[in-house]
Parts: C-alpha cells; structure tokens; sequence
C-alpha cells in the first residue's frame, strides 16, 4: 500500500550497489529475464499492489506504474490499483484499504 518501489528515490546520483539492487524491486524485477524461476513463481501467487493518488503520494504513483509496466512484460499478473485524488498516503487511508483488501488475501 503506497510503496515506494524504487529506493533511488533515496540515493542521489546514480549510486546502486548489490545490496541496493537486491531490495530495490524496480531494478530487480527489470533485471530478471522472463523465464528466471522467481518470475514463474510470482505468477503462481496473488499480487496486489495499490496506491492513492492524493496528499503525499509522489513518487509512489510513479513507482506503482513502474511495477505494472513490469509485471505486464513479465506476465506475471497482479493486481494493481490506483485509488482516487483524495486518498492521501497516510494511515488513516492504509487503513481502509487493508479492511478493503483483506477480503481478497484468503
């Protein structure tokens, strides 16, 4: 809910290193090629990603666009949900979308 999926956000200049790579899940699922086991195993599982568009959200709008982009040339399929101008990235919000969502997770 409302992540943030690429941590350059917080790196300036370009700086990667493997441990960044490794748990930066826009640079690890770009670098995965289509067939790697982890990608057949995503597909295999229930995704949902969401995120509000309102108060605080930038950049996880963009990374949250960034995952879908991904995940469609993967083929693996999720679940990926762009609420409205009013939902802010804050708690009262991720809260909601957990009672909205839980539902869906069993």
């Amino acid at each position: 809910m409302s992540g943030c999926y690429d941590m350059r956000f917080f790196f300036p200049d370009g700086y990667m290193d493997d441990l960044l790579y490794n748990n930066n899940p826009v640079s690890y699922i770009e670098g995965m090629s289509y067939d790697h086991p982890y990608v057949e195993m995503y597909r295999q599982r229930k995704i949902i990603i969401c995120v509000g568009q309102g108060a605080w959200e930038h950049p996880m709008i963009e990374d949250t666009a960034r995952i879908k982009e991904l995940f469609g040339y993967k083929d693996i399929h999720a679940w990926i949900d762009f609420w409205g101008q009013d939902v802010a990235h804050d708690w009262p919000w991720w809260k909601k979308q957990m009672v909205y969502y839980l539902e869906y997770m069993c």
